[in-house]
């Protein structure tokens, strides 16, 4: 069953506690076994290998069997799932996902927070929240979420790995993408094996410690106007020109994270307008030499008819202590612009995707990590 306000690629999903940040889902209680938020979720569902077939019409093997040939077939609809699977292809079940966090439901040490299908149940996930956390300043909270993925296309691998996410503005983190320790992966050619992964994420486990710390560098660490132009460029890159008096225009991505960062947002309806857009462009460019002239954020002034303040649903903490002006806040820019606000967005579902299967090496947010990490140590 489809939850409320379900994109089109979103086949099933269910969530406990506050609304993801996706917004999408049907909630649930938190206190739910991993059994019970399966069929919440519209999980509870197996999958086969199914011989392929030479088509009847064949010249040489009419509907003869396929050598090492196999769809991934979907046994309570039959709907094909994955095609032209190898015959020694081993699949996870969806049961074997949500049984992976029992052990952890029942000793209390984490709670069943989103899962769900995508892309007519090719991909299924399931995320938790752990016990493990750590605050910058007084309020600035990031928890540990323990995220499972598993794919029926007979194309990709599962994988389990461990995604900060600060509360304030629900930014995932997926740590895992920068370092090729911090993500468990099984091979769909060998045996599941749960206890296996659960030793194996102990390690990566152990980086969310090492993330605690460049956390509190990049909290402490102040940006200056070329630094901060440096890092969103180093991130978002695209395309810059010069205007007839020699300016350089920053590309849009730079630019919307650059209003970002300082709790601005374009005006959605008058950035339509090519006059205003060009407006807003100068008015950022403005801001920008400003900053680097040595002027503070307050000293700068924002002209409303061009850029808005977010509204107070949307509060991903661009001023509290350990993000305003800081690594910590730039960096939480590019995640909640990835999360959140994409240059080029296709929809929740497309960044529910992207964030827990897609990008696995240099995404977006594996880049602002890098750079952030070069900041911290220069």
């Amino acid at each position: 069953m489809k939850g409320k306000n379900m994109s089109h690629e979103v086949e099933t999903m269910a969530f406990a506690n506050e609304v993801p940040w996706h917004g999408l889902g049907n909630p649930v209680s938190n206190e739910m076994t991993p059994a019970e938020m399966m069929a919440a979720a519209g999980c509870d569902w197996e999958v086969a290998l199914t011989q392929n077939h030479y088509p009847p019409t064949h010249a040489h093997h009419p509907s003869e069997p396929i050598d090492n040939s196999h769809f991934i077939e979907r046994l309570s609809d039959g709907a094909i799932l994955g095609e032209y699977v190898a015959g020694d292809y081993k699949p996870v079940q969806n049961y074997e996902l949500f049984d992976f966090f029992d052990s952890f439901i029942q000793d209390g040490s984490m709670y069943l927070h989103t899962a769900g299908s995508l892309f007519g149940g090719r991909k299924v996930w399931c995320m938790a929240t752990t016990k493990e956390g750590f605050t910058l300043g007084k309020d600035d909270e990031v928890v540990n979420n323990l995220l499972f993925t598993i794919s029926h296309t007979g194309k990709n691998s599962n994988s389990a790995l461990n995604t900060p996410v600060r509360v304030v503005c629900a930014n995932t983190m997926r740590l895992a993408m920068s370092q090729a320790d911090d993500i468990v992966t099984h091979n769909h050619r060998a045996v599941f094996d749960a206890e296996a992964l659960k030793v194996a994420l102990g390690v990566s486990s152990q980086n969310f410690g090492e993330f605690e710390e460049l956390a509190k560098a990049m909290a402490k660490k102040v940006l200056s106007g070329e630094e901060e132009i440096d890092f969103f460029r180093s991130v978002f890159g695209g395309k810059e020109r010069t205007d007839d008096s020699g300016k350089v225009i920053h590309s849009e991505g730079v630019r919307k994270a650059m209003a970002y960062f300082r709790g601005q947002e374009f005006n959605p309806t008058a950035s339509k307008r090519k006059e205003t857009k060009d407006a807003t462009i100068a008015k950022l460019q403005e801001q920008v030499e400003a900053l680097m002239a040595g002027k503070s954020l307050e000293e700068i002034e924002v002209d409303p008819e061009l850029i808005e303040a977010p509204s107070a649903a949307v509060n991903y903490g661009w001023d509290m202590k350990s993000a305003k002006g800081t690594l910590w806040g730039a960096f939480n820019t590019v995640t909640y612009m990835t999360d959140h606000k994409p240059v080029r967005d296709h929809g929740p579902d497309h960044r529910i995707e992207k964030a827990f299967y897609g990008g696995m090496g240099r995404d977006t947010k594996t880049i602002a990590l890098e750079k952030a990490k070069e900041l911290v140590t220069a």
